[in-house]
């Protein structure tokens, strides 16, 4: 009887145990509070759309990593309303997972477009870059993919 009562519970409290959101690392956590410091700074207020801040497991190797994508962080009240954009995109910041209680940034890039993508079967960010980075106007683009080489991204082999 009390194993099924503790199963029961155990039961009831699974589905809260998953919905939980993970709890960002402390270097994740002071890059938003600084951007959100320096929006209120230049008399704004801080808006965090939709995926600005997401935990998944990026490099496959069992840990929480951390993408801040800065073109869904808004400082509603001032121009430019999104401080972390510019002609040649918005800032991406990437936290991989160092193991125990340690998380690496491994990227920290202004760009256009990014989407995660397999390259040879391995793990890779795709990303477009302002033109600057490769001799053109921002407003063209330069394509850039990394892999994941542990906590690191390092730029894929043409």
């Amino acid at each position: 009887m009390i194993r099924l009562m503790l199963a029961a519970i155990l039961m009831a409290l699974l589905p809260t145990g998953i919905a939980r959101s993970a709890q960002e690392p402390d270097v994740v956590a002071k890059e938003v509070r600084d951007a959100e410091e320096q929006c209120r700074a230049d008399g704004g207020r801080p808006l965090k759309r939709p995926n600005f801040m997401r935990v998944e497991d990026l490099n496959g190797d069992g840990g929480e990593d951390w993408v801040l994508d800065f073109s869904k962080f808004e400082c509603a009240g001032t121009l430019p309303p999104q401080p972390f954009c510019g002609s040649g995109g918005c800032s991406l910041s990437i936290y991989l997972w160092a193991g125990g209680s340690t998380w690496q940034k491994a990227l920290d890039e202004t760009v256009q477009t990014f989407r995660f993508v397999k390259q040879n079967g391995r793990p890779a960010l795709r990303v477009e870059l302002g033109g600057s980075a490769c001799g053109k106007v921002n407003a063209r683009s330069c394509p850039q993919t990394f892999v994941f080489e542990g906590a690191k991204l390092v730029p894929a082999r043409r």
